[in-house]
C-alpha cells in the first residue's frame, strides 16, 4: 500500500482520549451529558467555565 506518508495518528489520539474518559465516566445515566463530555475531551466543543 502507498499511503503518501499519511497516517491515522490524530484519529488514534482522539480515540485514546475518548476511551480513557469512557472508562472514567462509567455509570453515566444521561446519554447527552456523556456525549457532551466526549466532545469537550475531543476538542469539538468548548465550555464557558474552561476559558
Amino acid at each position: 500500500f502507498d499511503t503518501a506518508r499519511s497516517n491515522n495518528g490524530g484519529a488514534e489520539a482522539i480515540n485514546g482520549l475518548i476511551e480513557l474518559h469512557r472508562r472514567i465516566a462509567r455509570g453515566y445515566r444521561n446519554r447527552d451529558n456523556y456525549r457532551l463530555r466526549m466532545l469537550l475531551i475531543g476538542g469539538g466543543l468548548t465550555h464557558p467555565h474552561l476559558k
